[in-house]
C-alpha cells in the first residue's frame, strides 16, 4: 500500500511547487491565414474574353486557428485603403465586374484574403485578373401587352430588359416617342416597370400624353408632347448598361383615334349584318340630336359551341383588363352595347368596367335574350338573375307570335309602340332580381311540338330590365324583329292598320329619358 501511495504523493509535491512559482516558456505567436483561388490563371484564345458576369470561388487555412469568413477587392489591391475590402462568410459568389464608361473591354482584378479568429487576415492575399468584355443588354416589347391596331386616348406596353452579363448590370430604360433625334428626348422609367400606359389628353393647344408605369398607374412627373391623333404613332424603347451601353431600339406603332364624345357605341354584333345592324341604332341616335358617337367594332371572333367568345382583339389583352382596359372605358360617361349573343364580350364586361361605373357611368345593353346556364357570370352584371325555362322543356317552348305588342310594367309612363313583324322563337323571358326595376314585358305563349299546339302563359314575362343603381339598362330583343314601314301587316286594337313601331321613342325613352346619355 505504501509502495503505491508514494508516488502519488511525490506527483502533488511538484504540482504544488508549479504553482507557486507558475509556469515558464515563450507564449507562441498568431500565424496569419492562407488564401487559395480555385482558378490559377485564365488563359483564352486569342481575342476572347470572358461576360463581366462571372463565378469566383476561393478558400482559406489557419495553422493554428480558424477561417471565420474573407475580405475581397475589386481593383487594383495596392491601392486599396484596409476599408476598401468588403467582407463575406461566403467561399464562392457571383460577381459583375465593372467595365469603365463608354468601353467594351476591361482587364479586372480580383483580390481575396481570408482572416482568422484572431481577425489576422492573409498578408499575401492571392489575385487574379479577369479579361471581360461587356454585352449589350436588350429590351423587346411583350406580345401579349401592347396596344391593338387602333386605340383612343390609352394605351398600354409591357416590356422586358435584360443583360447577358447579370440583370444587376442594367442602369436604366429609356422611352421616347415619334422622336429618337436627340438624347434629350429620352424619359427614364423605373427599372423595376414592366408595363407602360400613356394617356393622351387634348386640352389647350395639340395633345400630349401622360406616363404612367406598373399596374398600379404611378404617374412620372415627365410628359410626352407631339402626339399624333388620328394617325399613326411610334413608342421606342431603350435599355442602357452600367457602361453606357446601349440596346438595339424596338419600337411599337399604332393608330391613335382622337375621342370626340361622352359616348362610345361597341358593336358587338357578329356576322354579314353587324354594319347594318349598327346603322340602325346609330340612325336612331341621330334622329335625336345623337350625332358625335365614339366607335368601336368588337365583333371579330365567333362563338363555338355555346362557349364565351375570345375576347375581341379591339382591346387590347385580357390580362391587362386591369388596369389598362378598365382605364380606357372609363374615359366615356356612357356606353352603348349592341351583340347577337350573350356568349360574345359582354361576358367580359363585369371585369373590364369597373372603373367605368365608379365614375358614374351609364350603360345600355341591347342582346337578344337566349337561355344560358344559372352559373353564367353574366348574372353579376345584368340586371337579372336567370332565364326562364318553358313548362316543359323537352316539349316545348316559348314564343312570341307575329304583331304581338311589347307592354309596359305597371307604374311606368311610357308605352312603347312595338309590335314584332313576325314570330320569334325560341324565345325566353328575364328574371329580375328582386330589386331590378321592370320595364317592359313580352306577350309569351307555350308553343307545343308534339302535337303541335300554342297554349296561353301566365308566368314571369320580363323582357327589358334596370339595376337599382339605374347604370345598366337591359333590352332583351334584336330591334329589327320590330314593324317597320315597309313590313308591317299589323292590325291594332280597333282592328285598323297598326302604325310601324316607334323604334326612335323606345331609344328615346332608354338612352335620354332614363339612362340621360349626353354626346
Amino acid at each position: 500500500m505504501l509502495k503505491k501511495t508514494l508516488p502519488f504523493l511525490i506527483l502533488l509535491n511538484f504540482l504544488l511547487i508549479s504553482c507557486e512559482n507558475g509556469l515558464e516558456g515563450n507564449l507562441k505567436e498568431n500565424l496569419t491565414p492562407s488564401t487559395s483561388l480555385t482558378l490559377g490563371s485564365i488563359n483564352l484564345p486569342e481575342g476572347e474574353r470572358l461576360l463581366s458576369q462571372v463565378k469566383i470561388s476561393w478558400w482559406g487555412d489557419d495553422p493554428d486557428g480558424y477561417i471565420i469568413g474573407y475580405e475581397f477587392y475589386i481593383g487594383d489591391p495596392a491601392q486599396a485603403n484596409t476599408n476598401d475590402w468588403t467582407f463575406t462568410e461566403k467561399a464562392d459568389s457571383i460577381f459583375i465586374l465593372p467595365i469603365p464608361e463608354n468601353t467594351t473591354d476591361a482587364d479586372v482584378t480580383f483580390s481575396i484574403r481570408a482572416v482568422d479568429n484572431e481577425n489576422a487576415k492573409d498578408e499575401d492575399p492571392p489575385s487574379l485578373v479577369f479579361p471581360i468584355r461587356n454585352t449589350a443588354p436588350t429590351v423587346v416589347f411583350n406580345a401579349t401587352e401592347t396596344p391593338p391596331d387602333t386605340t383612343f386616348s390609352i394605351a398600354s406596353f409591357g416590356f422586358t430588359a435584360a443583360d447577358p452579363d447579370g440583370n444587376s448590370n442594367l442602369n436604366r430604360i429609356e422611352v421616347a416617342l415619334n422622336d429618337t433625334t436627340s438624347n434629350a428626348i429620352w424619359i427614364e422609367v423605373p427599372l423595376s416597370s414592366t408595363l407602360l400606359t400613356l394617356k393622351i389628353e387634348t386640352e389647350g393647344v395639340g395633345a400630349n400624353a401622360k406616363i404612367f408605369v406598373g399596374k398600379a398607374l404611378q404617374e412620372l412627373s415627365e410628359i410626352f408632347e407631339g402626339v399624333l391623333l388620328n394617325s399613326d404613332n411610334e413608342l421606342f424603347i431603350r435599355s442602357i448598361d452600367n457602361a453606357e451601353s446601349i440596346s438595339e431600339v424596338k419600337s411599337y406603332k399604332w393608330f391613335l383615334k382622337e375621342q370626340t364624345s361622352r359616348i362610345l357605341f361597341l358593336n358587338d354584333y357578329s356576322g354579314n349584318n353587324s354594319q347594318s345592324r349598327a346603322d340602325l341604332h346609330l340612325d336612331l341616335l341621330n334622329q335625336l340630336g345623337i350625332s358625335s358617337i365614339d366607335y368601336i367594332d368588337i365583333s371579330d371572333g365567333s362563338v363555338a359551341g355555346g362557349t364565351r367568345v375570345q375576347l375581341t382583339s379591339a382591346f387590347h389583352n385580357r390580362d391587362l383588363s386591369d388596369p389598362t382596359i378598365n382605364l380606357a372605358l372609363a374615359q366615356w360617361d356612357y356606353i352603348y352595347w349592341i351583340s347577337d349573343d350573350l356568349n360574345r364580350n359582354i361576358g367580359y364586361a363585369l371585369e373590364l368596367t369597373s372603373q367605368f361605373f365608379e365614375n358614374g357611368g351609364k350603360m345600355f345593353v341591347n342582346i337578344p335574350i337566349e337561355f344560358i346556364s344559372s352559373q353564367n357570370s353574366l348574372f353579376q352584371f345584368l340586371p337579372f338573375q336567370g332565364v326562364q325555362a318553358p313548362p316543359d322543356e323537352r316539349n316545348a317552348e316559348f314564343i312570341i307570335q307575329k304583331c304581338e305588342p311589347i307592354s309596359k310594367s305597371e307604374g311606368l309612363d311610357f308605352q312603347p309602340e312595338l309590335r314584332f313583324r313576325n314570330n320569334v322563337f325560341p324565345s325566353y323571358p328575364i328574371i329580375p332580381f328582386s330589386e331590378s326595376i321592370d320595364l317592359f314585358q313580352g306577350n309569351f305563349k307555350v308553343l307545343f311540338r308534339n302535337p303541335t299546339a300554342i297554349s296561353d302563359y301566365d308566368g314571369i314575362n320580363t323582357v327589358s330590365a334596370m339595376n337599382p343603381e339605374q347604370s345598366i339598362l337591359y333590352f332583351g330583343f334584336d330591334l329589327n324583329e320590330f314593324t317597320t314601314a315597309s313590313a308591317n301587316g299589323c292590325k291594332d286594337e280597333n282592328d285598323a292598320d297598326a302604325p310601324p313601331s316607334d323604334l326612335k321613342g323606345l331609344i328615346e325613352f332608354i338612352v335620354i329619358e332614363t339612362l340621360d346619355f349626353k354626346q
